[in-house]
């Protein structure tokens, strides 16, 4: 009687019990410099919603604060390790693959960025995953991106092997955006209202046999204790929050920017209930679709997926309200919002039923909803389409996703990166050996299997979808010509191969899979990319005439300002209006004769220092002490209802 009491509640009346959905606070890379680094901490922080266990969060919040930069920029920032020492114990001591457990680093996911460190000479890391901050310490990073960096919606998070789960999935995560250039989005896009939507899920049976197997003393009876609180075990949050209401004007589009952190398990999300609302797909893992928009009725979301998605909702009688749910089987569960029950047993993408949160819909007084024009963008050249690209036969191969036997496999090689293996005649992390080496400036081609139960992720540089299983489109939401740097079939199908562009950046390139668990017990491995550093492709210009390799070769554009994107179309952009979203593919350009990299051309971007105030016009912003609020308020909500 007590649950259909509860479900009664958040569905018949949300809004007077859920928390209107909040938004962290910025830090800008313009207001950072060499001489003056933004500051950011890791930290043990309060779960909240109710809950009574400590886990891991940036500075001092779960999620921490987004991170906004422009193309050519540098973020410099200063990473203060202030996990407790006494929570590190060694792979030697745990006696497996979960360990030092507080020793920490960052990895931004999504960048286009190097993957180099100290260990190269430097005297920062920029997107080092190998690096090793232990606890107490502090070290120097410099993301340093290209002038033509396509704007889109990344994530940042800890990279520790063998201690990615425990802290990635604890908490310790945050959205950051790579902001478009002033003009080159259609003012149908770049005047959207933008929604940050960092979706995190937290399985606490998972994370507490993670934190006992380390012999940490964080969430060792997170689960137990939710348990005897009568609280789900299986705990989905939107940016911090459990069960929260998001408001929306009717008639108004509106810009979802969703990451989906967690551990394990995907999300398959529709909206649901009584407001009429279109969703109109324009970016996936930070990279815009060939042509934009394209409708879609769901969201495949897998550990590490990104997704940008323009919202418009009406209703029949104002105000209404709908659900941003997932639901794996067809049916219904009654569960109180952001709980997913007890969750798996075991490691894997199961889709999860849940209903994330509210969508409530006011009468804006417009007549009727404008229409998004059909557009294809111009893309940066490491974006180049290559569909029509030749590839070498020496630079096609086989990747397998062995999860049975926790590795990465190129053309049948490759072994666990187990503790035991890597420190196996006094190696390190720093030692162990390349999967297989690519030269930088050149086309690749990969047919991967294992994907349809392991999400596929490569650092450095995105990849594209050349041929696909037809079992495996989710309705459209996955195409041909799509460009990821996370994928998993979730929508069926096992057939999966893709293209890449190794651009610009030698060194390691790491891949692995991005359930958590699985990559800290073993299944990682990197790709050594050799040559000299700025090289590209150079028949990039074949494949797309119209691409830009820097921002200086970027179409003239406007130049009204506008701080989330500019208000003006690109000229050289193709637009038509059209009220469903288009979805045809980019035309086909001639096909380049050799796969030869170019001469290096690397730019030297000069970062902005001024102390701009972490703002963006068409955002919605609250500080962090609202956000401190939203939190209590909605730990209130949960105790009121157990």
């Amino acid at each position: 009687m007590q649950m259909i009491i509860l479900a009664w509640l958040f569905a018949s009346s949300p809004s007077a019990l859920a928390a209107e959905l909040l938004y962290s606070a910025e830090l800008l890379a313009s207001a950072s410099s060499a001489s003056s680094r933004t500051v950011m901490t890791v930290d043990q922080v309060a779960f909240g919603n109710g809950y009574s266990f400590t886990t891991r969060g940036f500075n001092g919040g779960i999620p921490g604060p987004t991170l906004r930069m422009n193309p050519g920029e540098t973020f410099y920032i200063t990473l203060q390790n202030n996990f407790q020492a006494s929570n590190d114990k060694t792979c030697t001591t745990t006696g497996g693959n979960y360990c030092e457990a507080a020793t920490t680093n960052l990895h931004t996911h999504g960048l286009h960025v190097s993957s180099k460190g100290m260990d190269d000479g430097l005297n920062y890391y920029s997107d080092d995953i190998f690096a090793m901050i232990e606890p107490g310490a502090s070290a120097a990073y410099q993301f340093a991106i290209p002038s033509n960096h396509m704007g889109g919606t990344h994530w940042y998070h800890p990279h520790n092997h063998h201690a990615t789960a425990i802290q990635a999935g604890g908490g310790a995560a945050g959205v950051l955006i790579v902001d478009d250039p002033v003009g080159y989005l259609p003012t149908e896009y770049s005047s959207m209202t933008e929604k940050v939507l960092f979706i995190s899920g937290h399985n606490l049976v998972t994370l507490q046999n993670i934190a006992t197997a380390a012999q940490s003393t964080l969430m060792t009876s997170a689960a137990t204790d939710a348990q005897n609180s009568n609280l789900d075990t299986n705990v989905f949050l939107v940016n911090g929050q459990l069960g929260p209401s998001m408001t929306v004007s009717s008639h108004a589009w509106y810009r979802l920017r969703m990451v989906y952190a967690a551990v394990e398990q995907t999300l398959e999300l529709t909206i649901v209930g009584d407001a009429t609302c279109q969703t109109q797909l324009l970016a996936k893992d930070g990279v815009y679709l060939n042509t934009i928009p394209r409708a879609v009725t769901t969201i495949y979301l897998f550990p590490g997926a990104r997704s940008d998605i323009a919202l418009a909702c009406t209703c029949t009688t104002y105000p209404c309200t709908s659900r941003l749910e997932s639901n794996a089987g067809g049916g219904r569960r009654l569960q109180q919002m952001g709980g997913g029950g007890g969750g798996p047993g075991t490691g894997g993408g199961d889709v999860v039923t849940v209903s994330v949160m509210e969508i409530i819909v006011t009468d804006s007084g417009a007549a009727s909803t404008p229409s998004l024009p059909t557009t294809t963008l111009q893309r940066p050249c490491y974006l180049a389409n290559l569909q029509s690209a030749t590839v070498a036969n020496a630079n096609k191969g086989t990747l397998a996703l062995n999860g049975a036997g926790r590795k990465v496999e190129w053309n049948g090689q490759g072994t666990s990166m187990t503790y035991q293996a890597i420190h196996a005649n006094s190696g390190t992390m720093s030692t162990w050996p390349a999967l297989a080496s690519f030269a930088v400036g050149s086309i690749y081609e990969i047919a991967v299997t294992g994907a349809g139960g392991h999400p596929l992720h490569l650092h450095i540089n995105p990849y594209q979808i050349f041929d696909l299983d037809a079992n495996a489109g989710g309705g459209g939401y996955f195409q041909v010509g799509d460009w990821h740097d996370t994928l998993m079939l979730t929508a069926g199908g096992n057939q999966l191969t893709v293209r890449m562009n190794t651009d610009t950046f030698t060194g390691k390139m790491v891949i692995h899979c991005h359930i958590l668990e699985h990559e800290d017990e073993g299944m990682m491995a990197w790709l050594q990319v050799t040559g000299t550093e700025g090289t590209t492709y150079s028949g990039n210009k074949q494949l797309d005439p119209t691409c830009y390799e820097s921002d200086q070769q970027l179409s003239t554009l406007t130049s009204s300002t506008n701080s989330g994107g500019g208000s003006s179309p690109t000229p050289t952009s193709t637009s038509s209006t059209n009220s469903g979203g288009g979805s045809s593919p980019t035309p086909t350009s001639s096909t380049p004769s050799s796969p030869t990299p170019s001469s290096p051309t690397p730019s030297s971007p000069t970062p902005s220092t001024s102390a701009a105030a972490a703002t963006s016009g068409s955002q919605d912003t609250s500080s962090a002490e609202t956000c401190t609020m939203a939190v209590v308020m909605s730990s209130l909500v949960v105790k009121l209802l157990v």
